[in-house]
């Protein structure tokens, strides 16, 4: 790999690291992939077909994957995309690479000095009329860390003068709640009991903080109180014990005597915004979600008017609502899909920061959204502004899930098949169960692998990182197919190009590919945003038909086809088949709520069922009834994820190894 400069900065390829004196920026090897390009063509205009085919070989052009990598190179090399020095646009040809010399710069400088010094003077001038009370950063480019420890910190929550970071460090059981002074790096522990804790929040005076601490026992919601002169904890009570519901809330929003938060019933699974009063202990209820809507998070505006919420509102579909407390009026400010794993208000009141996956996303309330680009492979929760605004405290987190197998020939022995420090997830064996395809999301992309004899190979790029909606191989095992909200992607496995078939249905997931048919079984979700139906996508026609089984409730936890087409799907108790009329009836029915998977050859309906630590199997003679029964020890945190066909080999996913951190982006 090439090393090299580029004007101030010396680029590292290897590391795919651009560096200065004072300044360091790692981006993403695609990114530095389409720099190394324009280096090697320094001086040339290359165009977006060449960068792309050079950068992205065997997939479908896309020029929105070449202008992404443009736009988080000029952040990396701290230039103004309207007045560039190094990477320039020619429009309607493409870029080029070019180096500013010191003799270059001044010679600029002297030439326009005069012109410079009268438009300074002219613009102090005005803005000195003009100045906003708070005014954003427009180019978040550096990541610093908040903190040096080597254990997990997580669930940040800054005081509201901004002097003061609360957050939890520790591993799951051996939490412990401390607060930092910024200014001056000191540190003090607020709790001592070992336990679970989360959900924090500060008093609007900032001399307490609200926290849930969870045990096995019991979930309690506690305030604690804290002498910020001597940096010491004070008193701790408990506000609130739950048994019927528990907090879902990435933290706790305190004003003036009531706490707000968002809870969940344990009986039914409904979400709720509450608020509690500390005095008189009585809680109530501010919106209750209803039919497909699930409240994931909420933030109380800065003035303590205003809650807005983040709600999952249907298959990768999510709303941002604001509740007003005083007119209990709800207002809808945006639809975004891909998830939400955090809200907080900007400090003016008139805008929001959405934490989602591995990007920032700053929303104006008027509805307009605006990407804050920066260079990040991990997932942010949680985000918020300084009160300055000049600044954004977060969380990473790193996310590791392992692929394991276990066979019924030697079911004490795991074998790690897939092992790296992302998630790696959804292996799909191919119809002779020899190989199997995977995502990961190896430098923060979702990707696509297969996985034959030992060996990865990258077989879908995903080049603008698409959420993947399944995986199904093609009868003959040469293609594979995975889906994006709109888009289907047929993937040749000898040449490694795909196809994009665009549809206009919501988003589906992929299950089965038919034997006598073009088309794929697919779930799709009902009208009442909750369960899933088992339908059928036609590849010729493009057309979708559901099977909504009425008066049903089918969540399609498994789902197969036999050798002639008939569909079999099943929810947590019951084996369905969609017979020759088009009607659904039970086929098979299990004793308890544990049906985790179904798959159905020669008239043979297999069950996969999980029950306390075992997997057990059922297979049944559809044509006499006749069962069989056998069970596997399930290795502890593992979860089944894929059986071979013969169920002779079983794919579970390791638990999840969380790395967090707390970082501030400037």
């Amino acid at each position: 790999m090439a090393r090299y400069r580029i004007g101030k900065f010396a680029i590292d390829e290897s590391r795919c690291l651009i560096s200065s004196q004072d300044y360091e920026q790692i981006v993403e090897p695609k990114v530095m992939d389409v720099l190394h390009t324009l280096y090697l063509n320094k001086g040339e205009v290359v165009s977006q077909e060449v960068i792309f085919a050079k950068v992205w070989p065997n997939a479908t052009y896309n020029p929105s994957s070449v202008q992404r990598c443009i736009a988080l190179l000029r952040k990396a090399l701290q230039e103004d995309a309207k007045n560039p020095q190094y990477i320039i646009t020619h429009p309607k040809r493409g870029y080029s690479l070019e180096k500013v010399t010191q003799g270059q710069s001044k010679k600029l400088k002297s030439q326009h000095l005069g012109l410079l010094f009268v438009l300074l003077v002219s613009l102090i001038a005005i803005a000195w009329q003009l100045v906003p009370k708070q005014q954003d950063n427009a180019h978040f480019t550096q990541l610093m860390p908040l903190t040096s420890s080597e254990l997990n910190e997580a669930n940040l929550s800054l005081s509201h003068s901004g002097k003061y970071l609360a957050f939890v460090r520790g591993n799951k059981g051996s939490q412990q709640i401390w607060i930092k002074e910024l200014a001056t790096e000191r540190e003090v522990r607020l709790t001592e009991d070992a336990a679970s804790y989360y959900a924090l929040g500060w008093s609007t005076s900032d001399n307490a903080i609200a926290f849930v601490k969870s045990t096995e026992q019991k979930q309690h919601l506690n305030t604690i109180s804290i002498d910020l002169s001597k940096f010491q904890p004070l008193e701790q009570a408990t506000v609130s014990v739950f048994n019927d519901t528990v907090v879902t809330s990435h933290h706790i929003d305190w004003h003036a005597d009531k706490l707000y938060y968002i809870e969940k019933d344990k009986l039914n699974n409904d979400t709720r915004l509450v608020s509690l009063n500390l005095e008189s202990k009585q809680k109530a209820h501010l919106l209750a979600a209803t039919q497909q809507d699930w409240l994931l998070v909420n933030a109380l505006s800065k003035d303590g008017r205003k809650v807005a919420m983040g709600i999952e509102a249907g298959q990768n579909k999510y709303r941002i609502d604001v509740l007003d407390l005083a007119s209990k009026k709800i207002q809808t400010i945006a639809i975004i899909e891909n998830g939400i794993q955090g809200l907080s208000w900007h400090p003016n009141n008139q805008a929001l920061l959405i934490s989602q996956r591995n990007q920032l996303i700053n929303l104006e309330l008027d509805g307009e959204l605006q990407l804050i680009s920066f260079n990040n492979y991990q997932i942010i929760r949680d985000a918020q502004y300084t009160p300055d605004a000049e600044a954004i405290l977060m969380e990473l987190v790193n996310v590791d899930v392992d692929i394991v197998s276990q066979t019924r020939a030697t079911p004490d022995k795991l074998t790690k098949l897939v092992d790296t420090s992302s998630i790696d997830f959804l292996p799909v064996f191919s119809p002779d169960s020899t190989k199997f395809v995977f995502e990961s999301h190896r430098f923060g992309l979702k990707q696509l692998f297969l996985y034959d004899n030992g060996k990865q190979t990258r077989i879908f790029a995903n080049p603008d990182n698409h959420e993947l909606f399944g995986i199904v191989w093609s009868q003959d095992a040469r293609q594979v197919y995975t889906a994006s909200k709109d888009t289907l992607f047929k993937i040749d496995l000898s040449s490694g190009t795909y196809e994009t078939i665009p549809h206009g249905n919501h988003s589906f997931y992929l299950r089965e590919m038919y034997h006598n048919q073009d088309a794929i079984l697919v779930s799709y979700r009902a009208e009442d945003g909750q369960t899933f139906h088992p339908a059928k996508f036609d590849l010729t026609s493009l057309t979708l038909t559901p099977f909504t089984g009425s008066g049903k409730r089918l969540s399609c936890y498994g789902m197969d086809l036999d050798e002639q087409d008939q569909i079999y799907f099943s929810n947590s108790n019951e084996v369905f088949r969609v017979n020759s009329r088009g009607d659904i009836e039970t086929v098979w029915q299990a004793a308890n709520n544990d049906i985790i998977g179904i798959s159905v050859s020669n008239q043979q309906l297999a069950v996969t069922m999980e029950h306390a630590d075992t997997i057990n199997f059922q297979r049944i003679d559809l044509a006499t009834a006749a069962t069989e029964s056998w069970q596997l020890t399930q290795p502890k945190q593992h979860m089944l994820i894929n059986s071979a066909h013969d169920l002779t080999e079983f794919l579970y996913l390791t638990e999840p190894n969380r790395t967090r951190k707390l970082v501030k982006l400037l």
